[in-house]
């Protein structure tokens, strides 16, 4: 699935996004989530760290045990891809505070390769 790109429209909506960032979301490596502003956590969590109020999104690992979420590194980046914060898992935990990014379109390419994929061995 070399080549293939998840989100066909994410240079466009995010065009300041670092391309190493931006490689590694597409090739679903890490994981964008859109954050939900309204949550109690979000506003608790800028209340500690004051730049996150201008954060959108939070790019993560999808594939970190929960037991080593202590370990991770949080993106957070404003509506261009700029980044805000890098946040610790120490600092904070991102459950409860993600949405799902409507404005990002799965390309057609890459849904019709994984319709076909019951396991991680189609993995790109």
């Amino acid at each position: 699935m070399n080549g293939i790109e998840k989100y066909d429209n994410l240079k466009e909506i995010m065009p300041r996004l670092q391309p190493v960032l931006v490689e590694a979301i597409q090739s679903e490596f890490l994981e964008i989530k859109r954050i939900n502003k309204e949550c109690e956590k979000y506003i608790a969590s800028c209340g500690q760290i004051p730049e996150l109020k201008n954060a959108e999104y939070v790019i993560f690992s999808q594939h970190i045990k929960k037991n080593e979420h202590k370990n991770e590194i949080f993106v957070f980046i404003d509506a261009e891809g700029n980044i805000v914060r890098h946040v610790s898992g120490r600092e904070m935990e991102l459950y409860g505070l993600l949405g799902s990014c409507t404005s990002l379109h799965v390309s057609d390419e890459f849904i019709e390769i994984t319709a076909h994929c019951d396991s991680d061995d189609c993995r790109h």
